[in-house]
C-alpha cells in the first residue's frame, strides 16, 4: 500500500471517527417518566387548611431512588435538588384560589431557602451530571488539534463542529424540558372542585436525617366569586417527613458521573 493510500485512509477513518464521537456524545437518550397529580387525600402527607376550602397534599422526592424515578441519574440528588410534588384543591362553591408567586420555600434549622426555576435546577444538575468536564474538555481540544494536524485541509471543517461537552440550554435538552414541563404551573388559578399540581425545586445541603426538621412554606390566595370582598392570603405551613432513605452503590454514582 502506498504512502498516499495510508493518508487517504487515516483521513477517512479519523473524520469518520470524531463524527461519530460528536453525534454520539450529543445524541440524547433521556427517558420520559410521567408524573401523575392524584387526589391530595392520596399523598404521603395530607392538610386540610383551616378557614378556607383548599386541601393540599405533599409528597417528597428527596433520596436517590425516588429522584431517580423521575428524572434518572441526571445530577439533581447528587446536587441536593429536592423535587416536592404538590397538589392543591379547592372544594368550595364559587370559590377561586393561586399559590402566590415567589411565595414559596423550605424551612431548614431556621433558614429558608426559596424554591428555584426549572433552569436553575438544570443548571446545577448538569455540573454534577458531568463532574470531570475540565478533564473531558481538555483530552477533546487535544485531539481536535492532532486531527487538524495530520488533516491539514480538512481541518477548516473540523474547526466548526460543536464541542459535544458545551452545556445546552434547557429547552435544547430532553432532561431540561421534562423538569418545566413537572413543574408546578405557578400563574394556575384553581377553580371550584379542581385541583393543580406540579413540582417545586429545592437547592439546599440537605441531610436526609433533617427532613423531620423541614416545613414547606407558601401562601395561597383564595378568592370568593360571590362576594365583593378582597381575597384573602392563607399562609400554608407543612412539616415533612419520610423514613426512607437513599439506597446507592458509591460505585455506580461515580460511573454515573461519565455518562
Amino acid at each position: 500500500m502506498t504512502d498516499s493510500a495510508r493518508l487517504r485512509r487515516l483521513k477517512a477513518f479519523s473524520l469518520a471517527t470524531v463524527t461519530v464521537f460528536s453525534i454520539s456524545a450529543c445524541a440524547s437518550f433521556y427517558h420520559f417518566r410521567p408524573l401523575s397529580h392524584p387526589e391530595p387525600e392520596t399523598m404521603p402527607i395530607v392538610e386540610k387548611i383551616p378557614s378556607s376550602y383548599l386541601t393540599v397534599g405533599v409528597r417528597s422526592y428527596h433520596t436517590a431512588q425516588d429522584t431517580h424515578s423521575l428524572f434518572g441519574h441526571q445530577g439533581l440528588w447528587r446536587e441536593h435538588v429536592i423535587p416536592i410534588q404538590v397538589v392543591v384543591a379547592e372544594d368550595g362553591e364559587d370559590l377561586q384560589a393561586q399559590i402566590v408567586p415567589d411565595s414559596v420555600f423550605l424551612s431548614l434549622l431556621k433558614k429558608d431557602y426559596r424554591d428555584i426555576s426549572p433552569s436553575e435546577a438544570f443548571d446545577i444538575a448538569w455540573q454534577a451530571k458531568v463532574p470531570y468536564q475540565n478533564v473531558k474538555q481538555v483530552l477533546y481540544y487535544t485531539g481536535l488539534i492532532l486531527f487538524t494536524i495530520v488533516t491539514l485541509g480538512l481541518g477548516s471543517m473540523i474547526w466548526v463542529l460543536p464541542s459535544p461537552f458545551s452545556q445546552p440550554t434547557p429547552a435544547q435538552s430532553p432532561f431540561g424540558r421534562d423538569l418545566a414541563y413537572k413543574a408546578f404551573p405557578i400563574k394556575t388559578i384553581i377553580y371550584s372542585h379542581g385541583r393543580a399540581g406540579g413540582l417545586f425545586y429545592f437547592n439546599l445541603p440537605f441531610n436526609e436525617k433533617l427532613l423531620s426538621r423541614t416545613k414547606l412554606l407558601f401562601q395561597v390566595r383564595e378568592t370568593d366569586l360571590a362576594k365583593k370582598t378582597p381575597p384573602k392570603t392563607l399562609d400554608i405551613s407543612i412539616r415533612l417527613g419520610s423514613k426512607s432513605k437513599s439506597r446507592v452503590n458509591p460505585l455506580l454514582e461515580i460511573l454515573h458521573g461519565f455518562f
